[in-house]
């Protein structure tokens, strides 16, 4: 969604707009390194939550700062906001949920946990893809309305802008006749990504305040928290 949105309201070429998702990549993989040096100062679910709260600051910051003449660089603190976050978090997620099981279990405990990361990638797309599109349409059929224009004609460029996934608007503010059409698509698909970032964020805050239910103290794969070996005194006692 958000390279759609780079593109046909910023104007973004399809390299330009590769080139601003990098920054996204720098946060992920500078802080997917930090994390291991920090690893000794800061527990692996520790760095999680750090990592999902960059990433929550992220999706509401982009939500916040999205306008259809938002400046490059604006984006690119952003991204790289969220990038940190994402590297953090993946890093040691693993570790995380590793953190409790037998060793002779871990394989199929890590191959579950990388099912269900598969699983709520999909879910997520598809859940703000849907957000995304329904809010474009809906936002740009009122305001198409709004102008005074039909409800046929308004129905047909919503069609045509969303059926398209934005890539009409470019052809629709080529012809003075669709100009304003054109505008009021750009600031429904602006408002389309602002909706999107602020229920994403939602979503990651939601997970890290489930982190609260990970128990911290180790325990055994009965359940039960690990026992201090007796002293070397104690069993001297009991073995007269």
């Amino acid at each position: 969604m958000l390279p759609l949105w780079l593109q046909f309201t910023l104007g973004y070429g399809a390299l330009q707009a590769g080139l601003a998702l990098v920054p996204l990549a720098m946060g992920s993989f500078v802080a997917s390194g930090a994390s291991f040096g920090a690893a000794s100062r800061i527990a692996p679910l520790g760095q999680v939550r750090i990592g999902m709260a960059l990433e929550v600051a992220g999706l509401a910051w982009l939500a916040l700062i999205a306008a259809t003449d938002s400046s490059w660089w604006s984006i690119a603190l952003v991204l790289f906001l969220y990038g940190t976050g994402v590297g953090f978090a993946t890093a040691q997620v693993t570790n995380v949920v590793l953190a409790d099981v037998p060793e002779h279990s871990a394989g199929q405990a890590s191959g579950i946990q990388s099912a269900f990361r598969q699983l709520g990638s999909a879910l997520g797309i598809a859940v703000l893809t849907t957000v995304f599109f329904t809010t474009l349409g809906s936002k740009l059929h009122n305001r198409l309305t709004g102008t005074g224009m039909s409800t046929a004609q308004s129905d047909k460029l919503t069609r045509t802008v969303t059926d398209s996934a934005g890539a009409a608007i470019d052809l629709q503010a080529a012809h003075p006749q669709t100009a304003s059409a054109a505008d009021a698509a750009h600031a429904a698909m602006t408002e389309a990504i602002t909706l999107g970032g602020y229920v994403a964020a939602r979503f990651v805050a939601l997970g890290l305040i489930a982190t609260a239910l990970i128990p911290t103290t180790p325990t055994t794969p009965t359940g039960t928290t690990t026992a201090t070996a007796p002293y070397p005194a104690e069993t001297e006692r009991a073995h007269p």
